[in-house]
């Protein structure tokens, strides 16, 4: 086949995100197809997009994926406006590639934002290329509940392009339980949705990564680490951390380890500062192909959200590294991840942002050492059983598949 994947945010693993979309495409390459990757520079490092041909419209092939990558910047720091334009020029640049490009057997539409569905959208009504529209978080929704969008009209155009969207796509894909019972409440649609959950690369976190450099690097040795390895922005609302941390700072053996960059990192580093707590250590992003190496020198992984319910369906990335690293996690919130952690012995939950709830998960890993090599082996068997990434990947083409022979 010859498949159009359209994601606005593609990185790759010399970058500081996720890398599912170059994971699956990869996957897709070794099982002898061809696939196109229609994105933005934004993920992209300083170094490929140099590299790269062309000015509009940057040009390279990776692992066998061609990746065009339209010459727009995008990042949390942009003014509303500015990010806004960057949407908008994406969505209507990526409409008249898809009108004049070669015609694809599918197309492959990976939210967020919405908007990626409004080139999809063009291909199906003027060339009748049918599109599966996987929905990475529920937009419009969680945009509207976090407060970023509070505009009535500019709320109804997107909740109406949502349903237009899950209507005309031929297939869609949620990466949780909770957002396939959202999509279908949204949609009203009696359509199938599949749940294809994000990933763990096996690959990448092996298990016998030596540790001991890192903890001697960064004085972490006595302690017991606590990780964030990933956006420090207002959904992760990294102050709750903060929080539990200026209520244990008695206990000198506990250190809470906050890696990553996003708009919230500079209040969080002040607030550090002004409170004096020497239990937090914040330190600069990593490229994803160093993040295996801090997961295995910490304890215990942290997946903390806000206090936003409609996030505590997601699907968040570090949520995967932490299984995939066979690391024991500690969750902020309950939903779908809290159950299966628990019913496996691979971690704990809590009440949404319940601080006390939370501490005393912390106190209880701190007191019970021992378990620590027993619940992280849980996690990395639940990783190699349900999450492995090659698998999922596969489960992702067979969507594609079905969708191109119901349209020959």
């Amino acid at each position: 086949m010859n498949i159009l994947y359209i994601h606005q945010y593609f990185a790759t693993p010399n970058g500081h995100t996720g890398t599912r979309n170059y994971e699956f495409a990869r996957k897709w390459v070794s099982a002898g197809h061809k696939v196109r990757m229609l994105t933005t520079i934004a993920q992209l490092t300083s170094e490929e997009v140099s590299s790269a041909k062309g000015r509009i419209i940057k040009k390279f092939e990776l692992d066998g994926i061609e990746v065009l990558a339209f010459n727009l910047p995008y990042n949390q720091k942009m003014a509303f406006v500015a990010r806004s334009l960057s949407f908008i020029l994406f969505f209507v640049l990526a409409s008249l590639f898809i009108l004049f490009t070669k015609k694809p057997d599918a197309v492959y539409a990976s939210s967020t934002p919405l908007t990626v569905g409004i080139p999809a959208l063009v291909g199906r009504w003027f060339r009748r290329i049918p599109f599966v529209f996987e929905v990475r978080d529920q937009w419009p929704e969680i945009p509207i509940e976090l407060g970023i969008i509070k505009n009535s009209i500019f709320v109804k155009l997107l909740l109406w392009l949502e349903k237009v969207i899950y209507k005309q796509s031929s297939q869609i894909i949620a990466l949780s339980p909770g957002m396939a019972e959202g999509i279908s409440k949204v949609s009203g649609l009696d359509k199938n949705i599949t749940v294809i959950p994000n990933s763990c690369d096996l690959d990448l976190f092996g298990i016998d990564i030596d540790r001991s450099h890192i903890r001697d690097k960064y004085n972490w040795n006595k302690k017991l680490v606590f990780l964030h390895a990933g956006a420090i922005g207002k959904v992760n609302s990294l102050q709750f951390v903060i929080d539990a941390a200026e209520k244990l700072r008695a206990n000198k053996d506990i250190l809470f380890v906050l890696i990553g960059q996003g708009n919230e990192k500079a209040a969080i580093e002040k607030r550090v500062a002004k409170l004096n707590l020497d239990n937090v250590q914040i330190l600069q992003s990593i490229p994803k192909r160093t993040v295996p190496d801090v997961f295995a020198a910490a304890d215990v992984a942290l997946v903390v959200i806000g206090n936003f319910p409609i996030i505590e369906h997601n699907s968040a990335n570090k949520f995967f590294d932490s299984l995939s690293a066979g690391k024991p996690i500690v969750l902020n919130y309950s939903g779908w991840q809290r159950k299966f952690i628990e019913n496996n012995n691979a971690g704990f939950g809590c009440e949404l942002c319940d601080i006390d709830e939370f501490i005393e998960k912390v106190l209880y890993f701190n007191l019970h050492r021992e378990q620590l090599a027993t619940m992280g082996q849980n996690s990395r068997r639940l990783a190699e059983e349900i999450f492995d990434r090659k698998k999922l990947a596969m489960q992702a083409l067979d969507v594609i598949s079905s969708t191109v022979n119901e349209v020959l």
